[in-house]
């Protein structure tokens, strides 16, 4: 492939972007929801009203929702950014180019409810190349075990994912990752999902983390979470909310669901990466979770998700 100057691959990105939001993007079922619970399902004109005035407070949201690239729009880019750029490319450039001429954007509501066209500015242009992280290089290991799987849209999305996440690519990073692209299994949407959460997780543990041992205590914090809530129903079964309350025996509601999925990828990681499983059976670790103050609940939940 013969190399591109560093300008033509942005200005190639501006107009991939450009082209991509003036023939129009479907309005995502997040969005969607946000938009017809704060806005009482609002037609296309009526949306259009709102966005022309700076009264409504939920206004600003609803851009930023708007104008948040979603997994289509990084998968499309990616191919450019695949092609050689010895100098880097230029964000900066890349959203000047977005803003001249002015660009308006065009967003589709579902079942028919017609089109909503916004126009860019450079403030919403900037929040959008940012989030696109065009600039990030993958580093050279991950590049290549991604390059060593079977060519097509998987490779790319696992380029997306890596691009856009908080990575300090430390050798225990990178060799972690490196195992889990080639061993963890990607066809279907858990194998997806375990990969994102061992993405996200890495970005929470802080650099110098032991891996696995942090992997194992996360486990053992969502069994006790489990044993926490097994223990809550069981004195609900005996008393109500306002008894125990005066107990001082502080509930806190724990997503048994949740728990018991993110346990599920914990051990497809450590299985992927380091070939073995941390065991804590539920009823052994018997020790409960005592909380002093609300305060207590709330670290816990963050800590957990």
């Amino acid at each position: 492939m013969t190399a591109m100057l560093p300008e033509r691959i942005t200005t190639a990105i501006a107009l991939r972007i450009r082209g991509i939001l003036e023939r129009g993007t479907d309005l995502a079922p997040g969005v969607m929801r946000f938009i017809d619970s704060t806005f009482s399902d609002p037609s296309p004109d009526e949306l259009a009203a709102i966005l022309a005035g700076e009264s409504n407070s939920e206004r600003d949201s609803l851009l930023e929702l708007l104008f948040s690239p979603d997994e289509s729009v990084h998968l499309d880019l990616e191919e450019l950014l695949l092609l050689p750029a010895p100098d880097g490319i230029d964000p900066n450039e890349v959203t000047e180019l977005l803003c001249r001429p002015p660009l308006w954007a065009g967003f589709r509501m579902p079942h028919s409810r017609g089109w909503l066209r916004v126009e860019m500015t450079p403030a919403l242009a900037r929040r959008f190349v940012h989030q696109l992280r065009i600039d990030r290089q993958i580093p050279g290991p991950i590049a290549a075990a991604i390059d060593a799987r079977p060519a097509g849209r998987q490779r790319l999305r696992l380029r997306v994912l890596i691009r856009g996440a908080r990575l300090d690519a430390l050798p225990p990073q990178v060799d972690f990752l490196c195992s889990l692209i080639e061993r963890l299994g990607l066809e279907d949407d858990a194998g997806w999902e375990c990969f994102a959460f061992a993405l996200d997780f890495l970005a929470g543990i802080g650099r110098e983390a032991d891996i696995y041992a942090a992997l194992a205590e996360r486990k053992k914090l969502l069994v006790k979470a489990l044993n926490h809530s097994r223990r809550q129903r069981e004195h609900l079964a005996s008393a109500n909310i306002e008894i125990l309350a005066s107990r001082g025996v502080r509930l806190a509601s724990v997503d048994e669901a949740a728990c018991r999925r993110h346990m599920a990828f914990i051990d497809r990681l450590c299985l992927a990466a380091f070939g073995r499983i941390a065991h804590f059976e539920l009823t052994a670790l018997e020790e409960d979770l005592e909380f002093s103050d609300p305060q207590d609940v709330t670290d816990f939940m963050r800590r957990l998700t």
